[in-house]
């Protein structure tokens, strides 16, 4: 008889382990929430206590011993997710990592070849491309009607003023935020083979860069990415040969079609659509958490290899590191 729910066991109990996913946890019915491990003894207590989680460890080898879970979620710091994902894998366990991967490219290549190696899941929480209006600009993108897509771009501006992770100011940059909107350009137009980027950046004062993008499909694209923001914001668009589709701050989709010649005079030659999507999503204040979890939920009773895995974090990891060369070098980098 078919499993119908994943046993799952949680590894870091920190601040977004807490307000992101271990509360979208409960609302996915295929999840089993079996136990939770945390370094400090009172925030694995708390999950037990707050999200319904069966028993709390303090060592994470031990729990996975005694609980025999099909699948483990590693959420801390990026050094964490790199040794304790290869770890679990190693043990024969699906693995779900939060984004970034590690703080290198080398340690996410690792876990690369420790998921390939391992035959299992390792599936990466770059939660922007599970979010119902990125899922639906993606749906609207393959439509016959849209057309081929040969341009797509992101813009996204975010308050950071230093290096996360102790790590120099562009490249925690990068790993902390730009890494949301390059893997959605991923999810959407497949990988890029070549940037040409420039910037300036000073930490604690601003930060500005603008990436050319080149995609293996022959697509081209732009990636402007802005930090020391008061604010965030987002917008990803597409466009097909005979379509624009964008998204707006997670909650704003525009979609117009071109359907025969138009003359420019003609008011009603082009329709745009537009359709708001609240912020708030099944009871978790950011969309896409749900379904990412949903999804590795999925793949684990499937069978099915997850859109969003440790190969796909890598290439992005690739990307934002050529990008980062580029601005350094004013030339342009080819990705392998």
């Amino acid at each position: 008889m078919a499993k119908d729910k994943v046993r799952i066991c949680f590894i870091g109990c920190g601040r977004h382990s807490m307000e992101s996913l271990q509360p979208a946890v409960s609302l996915i019915p295929q999840v089993e929430y079996v136990a939770a491990c945390d370094l400090i003894e009172e925030r694995a207590k708390e999950a037990v206590r707050r999200f319904g989680a069966k028993r709390w460890y303090t060592d994470y080898n031990e729990m996975i011993d005694r609980e025999s879970p099909d699948g483990v979620i590693v959420v801390g710091p990026p050094q964490m997710h790199e040794e304790v994902g290869v770890a679990c894998l190693k043990k024969g366990l699906n693995v779900f990592v939060e984004k970034p991967p590690s703080l290198t490219l080398e340690g996410a290549r690792r876990l690369y070849e420790a998921m390939k190696s391992s035959g299992k899941i390792c599936m990466v929480g770059t939660h922007w491309r599970h979010m119902p209006i990125h899922k639906a600009l993606k749906n609207i993108s393959e439509r016959e009607d849209f057309g081929e897509v040969f341009r797509l771009e992101a813009t996204y501006i975010a308050p950071d003023t230093r290096g996360a992770w102790s790590q120099p100011y562009v490249w925690g940059f990068m790993l902390n935020q730009a890494i949301h909107p390059m893997d959605c350009l991923q999810f959407l137009g497949g990988r890029v083979v070549e940037v040409h980027a420039s910037g300036v950046a000073v930490e604690g004062r601003g930060l500005a860069i603008i990436a050319s993008l080149r995609f293996a499909s022959g697509a081209v694209g732009s990636l402007v990415l802005g930090g020391c923001s008061p604010i965030f914001y987002e917008r990803i668009g597409v466009q097909g040969a005979n379509g624009w589709a964008e998204a707006e701050q997670f909650k704003r989709l525009k979609y117009a079609c071109r359907r025969g010649w138009m003359e420019p005079t003609d008011p009603t030659a082009i329709q745009m659509m537009i359709f708001e999507h609240g912020s708030h999503y099944r009871g978790v204040s950011r969309p896409g958490y749900v379904e990412e979890l949903e999804h590795f939920a999925q793949c684990v009773l499937s069978g099915l290899h997850p859109h969003a895995d440790a190969e796909d974090a890598y290439y992005a990891m690739k990307t934002l590191d050529a990008i980062v060369r580029s601005v350094n070098t004013g030339e342009g980098i080819r990705i392998d």
